[in-house]
Formats: structure tokens, sequence, C-alpha cells
């Protein structure tokens, strides 16, 4: 995993029928934010991206690329101080070679990402 551990923590999963529900907490030290907006932190549209996809293999237990994204509405912005612990929602169904995904990152308060695309296995 690319960001794992460097950009967010995992707090939590639910996976249940081809579902999963995980609770990620922000990492404000992690070095991407220092040029995204230094004092002022938002978080990277692409590694919203990136977050979802490694969720997706968490969630399919498969080593995953993006083969086509056919939705990403970035709704609102995320920060680590003003939200420091986000839920990845994800479900994925099985196609040909990979998987259909829909995602969303969200809070209590707002969504932050609206995602629909189509993750392919990786051949080992």
């Amino acid at each position: 995993m690319l960001l794992e551990n460097r950009y967010y923590q995992l707090v939590s999963q639910e996976i249940e029928d081809g579902k999963g529900l995980f609770r990620i907490r922000l990492l404000p030290e992690c070095e991407l934010y220092r040029g995204h907006f230094p004092g002022n932190p938002v978080c990277p549209g692409i590694c919203n991206v990136e977050l979802i996809k490694e969720c997706a293999m968490l969630l399919t237990g498969k080593d995953l690329q993006i083969r086509t994204v056919t939705q990403c509405r970035l709704t609102a912005l995320a920060s680590p101080t003003a939200c420091p612990e986000l839920d990845v929602n994800v479900s994925a169904l099985p196609v040909a070679h990979g998987f259909q995904v829909k995602a969303t990152i969200s809070d209590a308060a707002k969504q932050y990402v609206d995602f629909k695309g189509e993750l392919i296995c990786l051949e080992a």
C-alpha cells in the first residue's frame, strides 16, 4: 500500500457481502501536506483516489489497478486538521478481470468524494 501509515492510518474496518466501511485517520505530518497548501493543508484529489483503491484492495483481498474512472466528484475539501477521521465506504462488484467499484469518502458532516470506476486485478 502506497499511502497507508504515511498519509493515513486504518482505524477500523467492517467488511460484508462485497461492501466495506473503512474508518481512517489522516496523518497531518505527512510530507504531501507540506506542498499542498502549507499551514492550511488539504487532501490532494489523487490521494483520495489512491485511498479508495487501497480500501478496495482490502475489501477484495486482491492487488488492484485502476482501469477506468467513470465518475470522480470531489465535492468538498478534506483536511487533516478540519476532519482528521473519515469514513471510506466501498462496494466492489466482480466483473471480467476485476471489480466495478463505487465509493465515497465522508464524515458525519459532509461527503468529500464520490467515485465510480473499474479496477482490474494485477497478475502475480
